[in-house]
Formats: C-alpha cells, structure tokens, sequence
C-alpha cells in the first residue's frame, strides 16, 4: 500500500506541475496577446534628425509587425529632458528613446571618448570605429545600466557660432561665453579659451537670445533647425572638432524579453533608419555651411595650417580625459580611424 500511495503522490505532483507549466506558458503568451505597447521619445523637435527618425522608426515597424506592437511618439521632450529620458527608459518607464550621444556621459567615463576633439577626420572614418571593437566595447558598458543599443547615426559636422566676432584663429575664442553639450565639450572650449556653459539642447536659443551665453558649438544640422542664425552672426567650420552622434536605444530588460519575432521586427526597423539617416546627414554635410552663409551668418573654413593649430591648443584634453575614458580604449579607437583613413587613399 504505502508504495501505491508513493505513486499516486508522485502521479499527482506531477500533473500539478504539469498544469502550473501549462498556465504559466498559456499567461506569459497572454501577456503578449494584445498591442506591445511602447512609448518612443527624444528631446529633438519634430522637424530635427531625431523628431523625423522617431516617427519614421514607428511606421517601419509598424509596417513589419502590424498589430503586434503599438508605437506611441513623443518629440520635442514633452516627457521628458535629456537626463530624465534617460533615467526613464532604465527604470521602463519608456521602452525606447531616440538620443543625443552626451546623455550617456555621466553613465560612464569612457563613453566620453567618441567626444575626444579630432580624434577622426570625418564622419565617415568616424563611423569606423563606433562599428568596429571600440564601438562594441563602449555599449557593452551599458548593458549593465539597462541600455540596450539599436543604433548610431551621425548628427553632422559641428558649427562652432557667436554673436561677437569671427572665428578663425584660436585667439579669436578666448573670453567667449560658449555652450557646451558636456564635460567633454566643455574642456575643448576651456582649452580654446573660452568660458564654457554646459547647456540642454532645448535651452540654448533662449539663453543666446537672452545674451546668457555668446555662442554656443552644436551640430550644423541642429544650428538650421532651431534657427540659431536669427541669434548668430558667426559660423565657424572647424573641421572635425568632434564627432557628434545620436543614439537609438532600447531598455535592456524589457527588449529581451520581447517576443523574438518581435525583437527581430524591431531590430529591422532600426537598421533601415538608421541605413537612410547616415546617408542623409552625409548629404546634407555637403551643403550645410552653404545653408547656414544664406541665413546670414558669415561663415569661416579653417585652412590646414588653422586647424592644425586648433589641434595643438586642445591636447591637455587628451591630458585630462585619457585617464578617464582609458588609455587602451583611445588607442584602439585611434588605430581604427588610421585604418579607415588608409582605406580611403
């Protein structure tokens, strides 16, 4: 008998668990039985780089995954800052968050490297290594954080502008007060000379018009769409004084737990956005100093030997900021830029 009992005990359990599984399998197909609904913000207006791409990511997934998932978009920070973006979207309070690559900063040194002044030629070689190991090793660092990366898209060549004087020479920054988008940022004005403010993006034309800061260094494409020129008189080209990016990004957790269908149908959407924006802000690169002179401004091209200059001034950056970011992390960075630039020979 009592081994009778034993089986029919063993019998029971089983069937339990087996019907636990069941439910447990019949609920979590549950949860994703109705639109996944996902809030998608930036802190970009809706006619700038991020503004367009937020809702052009929400058709293109919508177009593969049809009611699958639900894409609600928010421009133009109507939830939220550039800080608080992001400490939503790791708390999942958003699923997804188109932003400005500074964001990330405070996260972790080392994501100040793509910041590092002159460190590629141009967008092109810069692309380089934020494809290559560096790039890998660098998003690695936010896995931790919750912050899964989808994308990196180029934010365009940086105007450096003020409403006091042309700039061409390294003496003509001095005494500006200037807006920075980050430490990084603000330790290049500081080595140039300048008297840096670190200032949100959706703040800086106010604080220009209002005479709070001179001038400010921004993305060229961003100068055009917040109509910096109506508070600007001067526009510097420097070359590639830093690399500006945009990232499009994703909580960790949740996009893992995401049907895999989905994961993928999302993943898709990102690549071909991000596919159609590279090609469109080196478009655009081409000719947006010749939009921002037809505005009025009057705009400066470094010579060579000017930039070359420029260069020299900002080397205690490197000083500073080498230790931070890691020196190894730099150096990898720096062969692959030399890399790409000799494939381009």
């Amino acid at each position: 008998m009592p081994i009778k009992k034993n089986i029919r005990s063993v019998f029971a359990i089983t069937v339990t668990i087996l019907v636990a599984a069941g439910f447990i399998c019949a609920n979590s197909q549950a949860v994703w039985a109705a639109p996944i609904d996902i809030k998608l913000t930036t802190v970009q207006m809706k006619n700038q780089q991020m503004g367009i791409g937020i809702e052009r990511f929400a058709k293109y997934a919508t177009e593969i995954l049809k009611d699958k998932v639900k894409i609600r978009t928010y421009p133009a920070a109507q939830l939220y800052t550039g800080q608080e973006e992001i400490q939503a979207l790791m708390k999942g309070e958003i699923q997804m968050a188109y932003i400005i690559a500074s964001s990330l900063d405070y996260l972790h040194p080392s994501m100040e490297l793509t910041k590092l002044p002159y460190l590629a030629p141009d967008v092109e070689t810069a692309y380089a290594y934020m494809d290559g190991s560096t790039g890998k090793k660098l998003f690695a660092l936010m896995e931790p954080k919750n912050i899964h990366l989808l994308g990196v898209v180029s934010s365009g060549k940086v105007v450096l502008s003020n409403s006091k004087r042309p700039v061409r020479n390294v003496e003509d920054v001095r005494g500006l007060k200037m807006r920075s988008f980050g430490p990084m940022g603000a330790a290049t004005l500081k080595a140039l000379g300048a008297m840096a403010v670190v200032t949100p993006s959706e703040e800086t034309y106010t604080a220009l018009q209002q005479g709070v800061i001179d001038g400010a260094t921004t993305p060229a494409g961003v100068f055009l769409a917040r109509k910096y020129y109506d508070v600007q008189k001067y526009a510097t080209n420097p070359g590639m004084l830093n690399a500006t990016f945009a990232y499009f990004i994703a909580n960790r957790e949740w996009f893992r737990g995401l049907p895999k269908d989905v994961q993928s149908g999302l993943t898709a959407a990102a690549n071909r956005l991000v596919k159609e924006q590279r090609k469109e802000i080196e478009e655009e690169d081409q000719e947006v100093f010749k939009q921002i002179a037809a505005k009025g401004c009057q705009v400066i091209t470094l010579t060579p030997a000017e930039e070359a200059a420029w260069k020299k001034a900002i080397q205690p950056v490197y000083t500073e900021y080498g230790p931070k970011i890691g020196i190894d992390l730099i150096r990898e960075a720096q062969a692959e830029v030399e890399k790409a630039s000799k494939g381009k020979k």
